[in-house]
């Protein structure tokens, strides 16, 4: 209910700013004033902190058994069903770098382009030639 009456004075307020803006000012001003004068609600709702705490100590709850015990890196591994890394065999025999020298065009002549463009005006090429 009180949330009504906040936004039927929002509404009330806009109003009057829109037509009268230098009243506003005083609206403004005036409200200011009485929201530093209203008190906090949440400071008449707290309790003092003799009245939440007790002079007992304070216990946790009992944990359930199954929590209990101390489980160790690989059993926990073990049950969670986490492998241990694989390690990858190394290549035999390293990788050939092949270099491309030249082609030989469809017609028949060669050329020492390597890139797309080779034997462009000749047919194509018709293999590469590599070093």
């Amino acid at each position: 209910m009180e949330w009504i009456l906040k936004l039927l004075f929002l509404g009330i307020v806009i109003g009057i700013v829109r037509k009268y803006p230098k009243t506003s000012i005083a609206l403004a001003l005036l409200g200011l004033l009485i929201y530093s004068q209203k008190q906090d609600p949440v400071e008449e709702q707290r309790t003092a902190p003799t009245e939440i705490y007790s002079n007992k100590t304070y216990s946790t709850p009992e944990v359930p058994t199954t929590y209990r015990f101390k489980a160790s890196r690989n059993s926990i591994e073990a049950e969670l069903g986490i492998s241990q890394p694989v390690t990858t065999k190394r290549y035999k025999k390293a990788a050939t770098t092949t270099i491309r020298v030249g082609a030989i065009c469809n017609d028949g002549t060669s050329s020492t382009a390597t890139g797309r463009g080779a034997c462009s005006h000749h047919g194509g090429v018709a293999y590469w030639l590599y070093e």
